[in-house]
């Protein structure tokens, strides 16, 4: 299987293997030896993360080494969210892992850190690849993506590698990986021109929101060619994720331990695997019931507030959406507007309302669209509510006058209908937010529509979780029982 393939592999749709007790995964065994790293790419937590830096306990590691080969697993790459090459003693774990048996042992880096010594060290002890991360093929480019300007000092250690190869005559192959961003995606073959030669495989991944940890990936980063609304995970059911700590966690990229299942510190790995915590999970995978955690920002493109799986191993208590430090750097490199100046086209996002009766789920909506830019609230006219319910109580003018005084509310106008189409196609949003009481009802019909209509341009639908316990209709009830009383 080549590189291509395990990368499409982790989101094919795989029926045989969803369950609540998969067997014990044969590969994809991460290992997060250290969480520190050198670099601040754009697109990763890492730059915002608030965990303490630290490195794995050696004998814990060679423990788990063990029990995962004794279960079956035949597979170890050595890495997570850190760089592998700030682990001194990281060839040991090399060595370790194939005396144990393992047939292959990997590592993805960035390579800045690769240096002839050290990469002469870790293939010596038996490492199968390496794959150097490598997203963007010109220095300026790099240097933004990066946060270090490492590019030329990158392909002088990718240069070694290959040379070592040919000097030791030993059998490993060479990677390389670039995850593209909307900055990047049209630099796909001036990646073969600039590292012609130097690996076996040159592979793209388009940028996503891994691990939750990263909405503003959809708002500021997404490729344009790139309309997913949904990403199917296979990690519950196929992979060994394990920090640096010693935790057992869903995912290789949770940078702040919010998706811990198990501490292998206190049980062994097999009971982490198959415990209660990690069962639980995969059922909400397969049945999408994802809401309140980290994962239903990377499946589902969502962008709610989450909370940690076990709450002791992370700390923080409530992961919310902060785009601060992306949205500068993307500033400071003149890729985004003044924020003084209006906000251009590609950041309108419609939110289509009644707003009769306002409670906290329509600010919610409303906070939510902010996050991805200047908000257009398309207010339902009173002859398009009662197309499909009863006449609103205020007028459209009465209800305009409201909304257009919400914080974060750019600028109303009329929906004539029920239907979204004419207004999407006349003001071309990039984005359309909605509740998710629409999957069903009078607006289903309405959902499918639009969607396939923002499709057409690129724009992206998000679901924000419909407020439970309160909603317009269920106030107008209230109010009609006491007006009877």
């Amino acid at each position: 299987m080549d590189l291509q393939e395990r990368v499409l592999l982790k989101k094919a749709d795989r029926q045989a293997l969803y369950s609540l007790e998969p067997p014990f995964p044969k590969t994809n065994f991460l290992m997060e030896l250290s969480n520190a790293c050198n670099h601040a790419c754009l697109f990763c937590a890492h730059q915002k993360m608030q965990r303490k830096t630290g490195r794995m306990d050696q004998a814990l590691a060679f423990d788990l080494l063990q029990q995962a080969y004794d279960l079956g697993t035949r597979e170890v790459g050595f890495y997570a969210t850190g760089e592998p090459f700030l682990v001194p003693d990281l060839a040991d774990y090399i060595q370790k892992a194939k005396e144990i048996g393992y047939t292959y042992v990997y590592l993805t880096s960035n390579g800045s850190l690769a240096t002839p010594e050290k990469i002469r060290a870790v293939i010596d002890s038996g490492l199968d690849s390496i794959k150097f991360s490598i997203n963007a093929p010109e220095r300026k480019m790099y240097a933004f993506i990066h946060g270090r300007d490492d590019f030329e000092t990158v392909k002088e250690h990718l240069a070694y590698v290959n040379e070592y190869r040919r000097e030791c005559g030993r059998d490993f192959k060479i990677y390389i990986t670039g995850i593209l961003t909307r900055y990047t995606e049209h630099m796909r073959e001036q990646y073969a021109q600039v590292f012609a030669g130097m690996a076996d495989q040159i592979v793209f991944k388009t940028v996503y929101n891994q691990g939750g940890y990263m909405p503003e990936t959809d708002t500021l980063l997404k490729c344009n060619c790139d309309h997913e609304t949904y990403r199917r995970c296979n990690l519950p059911f196929d992979a060994i994720s394990v920090t640096c700590e010693g935790y057992l966690s869903i995912e290789n990229a949770d940078y702040e331990n919010m998706l811990i299942v198990a501490d292998l510190n206190q049980v062994s790995l097999k009971e982490g695997w198959y415990g209660e915590k990690m069962k639980e999970m995969r059922r909400r995978f397969m049945e999408n019931d994802l809401a309140g955690t980290l994962c239903d920002g990377c499946v589902n493109h969502a962008l709610r507030p989450a909370k940690p799986l076990t709450a002791e191993y992370s700390q923080i208590q409530e992961y919310v959406f902060d785009d601060t430090l992306v949205r500068k750097r993307l500033e400071a490199a003149g890729y985004l507007p003044d924020q003084a100046d209006p906000v251009q086209e590609k950041e309108l996002v419609y939110v289509p309302m009644v707003a009769d009766l306002l409670h906290p789920g329509h600010i919610h909506i409303l906070k939510t669209a902010a996050a991805y830019g200047k908000v257009l609230v398309g207010l339902f006219t009173d002859e398009a509510v009662a197309s499909y319910k009863r006449v609103p109580y205020m007028t459209y003018a009465q209800r305009k006058a409201v909304v257009e005084q919400i914080k974060g509310v750019s600028m109303v106008v009329p929906q004539e209908s029920r239907d979204y189409e004419q207004n999407l196609r006349k003001y071309h949003p990039a984005f359309l937010v909605h509740g998710t009481d629409w999957r069903e009802g009078p607006l289903a019909d309405v959902r499918k529509k639009a969607i396939a209509v923002m499709q057409e341009w690129g724009g992206q639908v998000i679901e924000p979780e419909y407020t439970k316990g309160v909603s317009s209709t269920a106030i107008q009830a209230k109010i009609r029982e006491r007006e009877r009383s």
